[in-house]
């Protein structure tokens, strides 16, 4: 009888250690393992596997401290709010400071599907609180490199500087790199925005090319008859006569003393350009009906910025 006591607690003895081999048996197993450790896995679930129950679980876990992972979801530990991002190792050393999609991101430098649309034109690349905001330089400029992408509002408008969620311009050195200071004499930094002074605007090619050298409201326009005359398209073309902030064909006199008048013939202004006899526009007088507007003669100027 008592051999056979000792054979079942022997049994029993084996089957309790081997329980207890398996690590992940239970709740007390789980808690001192090294995936509770690392990965919040502190809990006891079906299979002998150690499994996330908890927000409980991660806080005392790498995931939490190191990457901010700290809230329980489908038994994982993921990034849920910016709070766990910020106290994380990661945000300290890398700037991922914000919980986007199960993780901390660095929402500076990088672009969400959800602003897509807006981010190349506005620098609006990231989603806070509901709409798209610019954040850094890289969403204003389209890259973290010096030179900004060419069709960025940074490159465009000289609007580098995030500032309230939007790209303003920070310096007139923003402005001094962009297209609208090489096209339109806005070079200047004012108010959060690229604008043109009455001395840029005098110096410009838009000005030598075609008459727009006075400021009103930070832009260039042809202000009065003189700006036009001075211009290449008043002798090019007959745009002499200012009108609504532009140059145009204001009479016959004006086309009279130009190159399209002299060479091919379109010595008659009508709505505000030169025209052929009987109203035929475009070189040479080819063609009847409505004058081309947009008709225009390329030069290179020496002047401007």
């Amino acid at each position: 009888m008592q051999r056979h006591l000792r054979h079942a607690f022997a049994s029993l003895g084996l089957a309790l250690a081997t329980l207890g081999a398996s690590g992940c048996d239970s709740s007390d197993s789980c808690k001192t393992s090294r995936e509770c450790k690392r990965d919040g896995r502190c809990s006891a679930g079906e299979n002998a596997i150690c499994r996330v129950a908890s927000d409980a679980d991660c806080a005392g876990s790498e995931a939490c401290k190191v990457h901010g992972k700290c809230a329980a979801k489908d038994h994982a530990c993921v990034a849920a709010a910016d709070a766990g991002c910020a106290a994380s190792a990661d945000c300290k050393k890398m700037g991922a400071c914000s919980a986007y999609q199960g993780s901390c991101q660095n929402l500076e430098s990088i672009t969400q599907p959800e602003c897509a649309s807006s981010c190349e034109s506005e620098g609006r690349c990231v989603m806070k609180e509901g709409k798209c905001v610019a954040l850094s330089r890289r969403h204003c400029a389209g890259t973290l490199d010096a030179k900004p992408e060419k069709e960025s509002p940074c490159a465009k408008q000289g609007l580098c500087k995030p500032e309230g969620g939007a790209c303003v311009a920070g310096s007139s050195e923003d402005c001094a790199g962009s297209a609208a200071c090489r096209e339109s004499a806005q070079c200047a930094a004012k108010d959060g925005r690229c604008v043109a002074t009455a001395d840029d605007c005098k110096k410009s090619t838009a000005c030598a090319y075609g008459g727009s050298c006075s400021e009103k409201g930070g832009k260039c326009v042809s202000a009065t008859n003189a700006d036009c005359q001075k211009s290449a398209r008043c002798k090019l073309e007959g745009n002499c006569t200012a009108k609504n902030g532009a140059c145009v064909a204001g009479s016959s006199a004006d086309c009279a003393q130009s190159t399209v008048c002299a060479q091919v013939k379109l010595c008659t202004a009508r709505e505000g350009v030169c025209v052929g006899a009987g109203g035929q526009g475009g070189p040479g007088g080819g063609k009847t009906g409505a004058p081309d507007k947009t008709r225009s003669t390329t030069i290179t100027s020496p002047l401007g910025h």
